[in-house]
């Protein structure tokens, strides 16, 4: 199965949950699928998953996703956040004594320590996960400790109790058919080989690598063996592929927004530069290396790290303060050689300034005229230029951005489409209908809900949401997940009552009181409910209208003029249900404000609300399918060259 296929699948299983919890933990399963590629997205999902478990108040459940959303935070190299939801999952762990997820933090928690250069403490981890992963029989968390362990054998330069333990390592996932593990340790591999001067291993050591990553499409661990490939290249004296190779790393980093492997890049980089004498290009990458290193490890990070472990482990309290000062000592080393640095610098460039400004006053004295009116004119040309480039620059990285935003805002819109209900499922459930919506921008606040009820009962409803945009979608989501929570957890079975659950559900989601109530997060909601064995049709409105066509006229049914949100006192306000008589070939139609509301015509007035009913009216005896088309043609000549000012939803039901 591909990456995409799988991700589908995860997500297909995401939609059909109904309970809360199994939607949360098939949101954790598709937010660690889609880590591989899209480093942002799959935060998003941590996030939401979150929030779900919080709100169940599952132990295990919030354990699962705080451990999930301390590998999104590992990915983007935020370790201070990334250990304090380790620590939050480890806490609960040990309580539940779940040893199988307690040996997956302990892992976890040894990388983050190894990252910010705490080996002993990382050993430590390894230590207890090979401890549980023995108790367990678990050879997969044994093979991952032994090859944690192997890296910092590496990093301490013993290659050969590294090799052993990755060769211990290999072995296991090899037997266990663990493609990606098994990649990660030949990679690792590959560099013990390289140490030892023996590149040719090494190449076919990370060849073999990358294309097992490349196989399972392992975007993340695909950069790692190009970030290795890079410094093997280096060590074959290929400075050119190295740096090919480590310019793609880095675009695909940046993009990620994973640090970790822009560092690794520019390190690559600035050693094939160096390598070739180019230190104009070496000396540049060299001061955005240290920047990236400087954000990744210092002083206040390392100590917010020793305070949360103290936090949640009080009987290493001692431990951990020595790790502090050593921390301490290390930065203070490394603090004072930057500041050396820094003033070598500034002494060689006062000289050079102090040569310059000689060397222009001795020209200045010698030049004619001529000649200094065109040296001047030369250096405002050279400084056009320079802005030129700045310039150009800036709507570079801006249209980059742009390019970012609206890719993330359309992958959101496929969410949205996703959830709501499809043409099939509203067809079936609503044979004789018609669904106009058209949003204003890519996402909608505005969005149409269908449900059955129980028998031969079905909810059809209109709902305009706060705002339109990325705000309204946010706001649309939820109110989708309220009326279907209305009828299927707290079965709700009228009109009047599922609006009083929204209103409920919204207040307590938004945290609203009366006294903020002011602050107008909310929406609008027509709601009918179609009872086909009796012929009879119940709505209730939130600050909404619906209009009822019978014997050629138009009957307009009011709702309650307030939308859902609102307070009474300090009490929600309540809603009221209207019974319709239907009759055979009787319209009934349920909109947002956007179409009355939209400017156009000659004169580029707002179309109203009664020219909406007069054209419905006449297009009332027509098939359901001519009226959708009818009204969509009437919006487009009645707007015209002029903007959409706000999401459009018209549904039209025929009995």
């Amino acid at each position: 199965m591909s990456l995409s296929q799988n991700l589908d699948s995860l997500y297909l299983q995401y939609k059909k949950s109904v309970n809360l919890k199994d939607k949360t933990n098939a949101l954790i399963n598709y937010g660690d699928e889609l880590l591989h590629y899209d480093i942002d997205s799959s935060l998003a999902c941590g996030k939401a998953a979150l929030w779900n478990a919080n709100r169940l108040k599952d132990s295990l459940l919030i354990a699962d996703a705080n451990l999930f959303m301390g590998f999104c935070l590992q990915a983007k190299g935020n370790y201070k956040a990334t250990l304090q939801h380790f620590l939050i999952s480890t806490d609960i762990y040990k309580k539940k004594k779940d040893k199988v997820k307690l040996s997956k933090c302990y892992t976890a928690m040894g990388v983050v320590y190894w990252y910010q250069g705490f080996y002993d403490k990382a050993i430590d981890y390894y230590k207890k996960n090979i401890t549980l992963s023995l108790e367990l029989n678990d050879k997969h968390g044994l093979a991952a400790s032994y090859g944690n362990i192997a890296i910092i054998f590496d990093e301490k330069r013993d290659l050969d109790n590294a090799l052993g333990y990755y060769t211990k390592a290999l072995q296991i996932f090899k037997e266990d058919k663990d493609l990606a593990q098994t990649a990660a340790c030949l990679d690792n591999m590959s560099l013990i080989f390289k140490q030892k001067k023996d590149y040719n291993t090494a190449f076919d050591y990370n060849i073999q690598g990358y294309k097992l990553r490349e196989n399972i499409h392992d975007t993340i661990g695909m950069l790692a063996s190009m970030e290795n490939l890079g410094s093997i290249f280096i060590a074959l004296k290929k400075y050119e592929d190295a740096i090919s190779i480590s310019e793609k790393v880095l675009a695909i980093a940046l993009r990620l927004g994973a640090r970790e492997d822009v560092k690794y890049a520019y390190i690559n980089l600035k050693e094939a530069y160096e390598a070739k004498k180019d230190y104009a290009s070496a000396n540049s990458i060299l001061n955005k290396l240290m920047e990236v290193k400087d954000s990744l490890r210092n002083i206040e990070n390392a100590n917010q790290i020793a305070e949360l472990e103290t936090k949640f482990k009080t009987k290493e309290k001692e431990t951990e303060l020595s790790e502090i000062k050593l921390i301490q000592r290390l930065q203070a080393k490394e603090n004072t050689e930057k500041l050396k640095r820094k003033n070598y610098f500034i002494i060689i460039l006062s000289l050079i300034g102090a040569f310059i400004l000689a060397l222009a006053f001795i020209l200045l004295k010698r030049y004619k005229e001529k000649q200094h009116v065109a040296e001047e004119f030369s250096a405002k040309n050279k400084a056009i230029e320079i802005q030129k480039t700045i310039i150009d620059k800036a709507y570079l990285e801006l249209s980059e951005k742009n390019n970012d935003i609206t890719d993330s805002i359309k992958y959101a819109k496929r969410i949205q489409e996703a959830i709501f209900p499809s043409p099939a499922h509203f067809s079936n459930l609503l044979p004789q209908s018609f669904v106009f919506f058209k949003p204003k921008d890519i996402v909608s606040g505005d969005f149409y809900w269908v449900e059955k009820g129980t028998d031969d009962v079905v909810f059809v409803a209109v709902v305009d949401c706060t705002g339109h945009g990325v705000p309204g979608a946010f706001m649309s989501i939820v109110g989708f997940n309220l009326l279907n929570n209305a009828i299927h957890e707290h079965k709700c079975d009228n009109p009047a009552d599922i609006l009083h659950q929204v209103n409920e559900g919204l207040t307590e989601t938004l945290k609203q009181t009366f006294e903020e109530s002011a602050v107008k997060d909310g929406m609008e909601i027509s709601l009918c409910k179609w009872d086909k064995t009796k012929n009879e049709l119940t709505f209730a409105g939130a600050n909404t209208i619906i209009y009822h066509i019978s014997d050629h006229k138009i009957h307009i049914i009011k709702g309650n003029k307030h939308p859902i949100g609102s307070f009474y006192g300090e009490q929600l306000k309540p809603f009221q249900n209207t019974e319709i008589t239907i009759k055979p070939n009787d319209c009934v139609y349920l909109f947002s404000d956007g179409y009355a509301d939209q400017f156009g015509g000659d004169k580029g007035k707002k179309y109203k609300y009664k020219q909406l009913e007069e054209f419905l009216l006449a297009n009332a005896d027509k098939p359901v399918h001519q009226q959708q088309a009818a009204l969509a043609e009437e919006f487009e000549k009645w707007k015209g060259s002029l903007e959409q000012i706000d999401d459009v939803c018209v549904i039209g039901i025929k009995f």
